[in-house]
Order: C-alpha cells, then structure tokens, then sequence
C-alpha cells in the first residue's frame, strides 16, 4: 500500500481525471501487475511481438503514435526510438515508470490526451444534461504518422466513463450505451487513418473455475463486433485468488492490422 500511495502522490493528474478515476486505476494496474507478473508474461511478450511485427510492415518511419501506453508494459520502447524519428507515447495519464523510461530517448515524446474527448465534459455533466460525443482524435491524422498502435485500450475506453455515470445515477444503459459508443467511435477514428494501424485489444472476458471450465464469458468491448483478427491470445489478467478464490478472469485478445479498412 505504501508503494501505490506514493506512486499516486508522484503521478501527476488534472482534478477532472481523478475524480473520474484515472490515477487510481494506473496506480491500480500497476499493482496488480507486481502480483500477477508470471500470469502476464505471455500476454506482454506477445503484444511486444505484434508491435515489432507491424515496425516490419511500416514502409516509411517518420512518426509512430502509441495510443494506450500506460506503464509501458506492453510497448517496445527501444525498438520502436530505435526504428522511428519521433515515438509519441499517448494516454490520458503518464506514470512515473513511464515518464522516466521516456527521458532515456531524445526521439520520445510523452503527450497526455484524451483519447475519446469527452473526459472533461463528463466530469461536469449533471443529469439531465446531453451526453458528450465522442470526438476525432486529429493527432492520429498528421501527415507524418506512419504507424498507429492502439495497445490494450480498446476495452479500456468506457470502463472509468460508465462507472462514473453508475455512480451518478444514470440508467445501466446508459453507461453501458455511452461505453459502447466511446468503443466505435476509436475502431472508426482507426479506420479513417492514413498510416499504419496496429491493433492490440482484448475483446472477450472469460471467467475460469480451477479445472479448466469456462463457466462465463462476455465481450468486454460492450458488444461491438471486433475486427477480424490475424491472432489471438489468452491473457490471465486475474488468476485466482487475485479477484475470486477459485475462479480467474482471464480476457481473449486479438491482433488486427489497419482494421475498418
């Protein structure tokens, strides 16, 4: 507990976001991580493999946009200073581990952003207020970018948005409805890119009992249909007892390359 509370002091956070939540779960996932590292070896190995896959396929190295980079579990840091000109590393916060990895290449930029364009406006909605609309993320869309990884965040998008609606009494449906619609809207914004797109993403939670059954699953990206995958993956983000004494979550990832195109 101490380590988290001093990460939360050293991770810096417009009021906006923490009341939303964001600084709590980056300190969160980090925590969990320590815990779970073996469970998540596979996973991350696996997401450095794509990214380095899709470093292969990008003719032109100008500028590579990370969209999701968090604590740079899953990114590829080196390679990718190493092959581009300018590596922007996107998300709505940055940690310390993060930050500092960063300062090590002259070629990386961290840029906090809000993906979706609606945190702000969230933060201050009161009910009977519309709903925010999702937004085009321009800086996908320079000339110079020639590569887009958007790396485990798919699923990420609406969690905090929907949770914070729940707890402000709107109907489940419409927290679930505006999650949903923070989901297409990035496979849209995705779609529309000029550069290369790469897309890491878990799609689907399955909840495990300890001989191997599924005994539940669900999309974990709200509905919306996935793009066709080159590859998919398990990820034993939870293994018991991390959420449940006896039964682990586990999410089904998928690896797609420009998808919507």
């Amino acid at each position: 507990m101490l380590l988290e509370a001093l990460e939360s002091l050293a991770t810096p956070c417009p009021a906006y976001l923490r009341r939303l939540g964001y600084r709590t779960e980056l300190v969160a996932i980090g925590a969990r991580y320590r815990r779970c590292r073996a469970a998540w070896a596979d996973h991350l190995a696996r997401s450095h493999a794509v990214i380095e896959r899709a470093i292969e396929h990008t003719a032109k190295r100008r500028t590579a946009i990370i969209l999701g980079s968090g604590r740079l579990l899953d990114v590829p840091l080196a390679r990718l200073a190493a092959a581009f000109a300018h590596v922007v590393l996107i998300d709505a916060v940055h940690p310390l581990p993060a930050r500092l990895q960063a300062r090590r290449f002259a070629n990386v930029e961290l840029r906090a952003a809000d993906i979706g364009g609606v945190l702000r406006a969230l933060s201050e909605l009161r009910r009977g207020d519309p709903l925010p609309r999702p937004q085009p993320f321009t800086d996908l869309h320079a000339p110079d970018v020639d590569l887009v990884v958007s790396l485990n965040l798919l699923s990420q998008l609406g969690v905090l948005p929907e949770e914070w609606l729940d707890r402000h009494g709107w109907p489940a449906d419409t927290g679930h409805g505006f999650a949903a619609a923070l989901t297409q809207a990035h496979l849209d914004d995705l779609a529309r890119c000029r550069a290369h797109v790469c897309l890491v993403a878990d799609v689907e939670r399955l909840w495990v009992a300890a001989d191997g059954k599924v005994i539940e699953r669900d999309s974990s990206i709200y509905g919306v249909p996935p793009p066709p995958a080159l590859e998919e993956w398990i990820w034993r983000i939870a293994p018991a007892p991390e959420s449940d004494p006896v039964v682990s979550e586990e999410r089904r990832v998928i690896a797609a390359a420009d998808p919507g195109k």
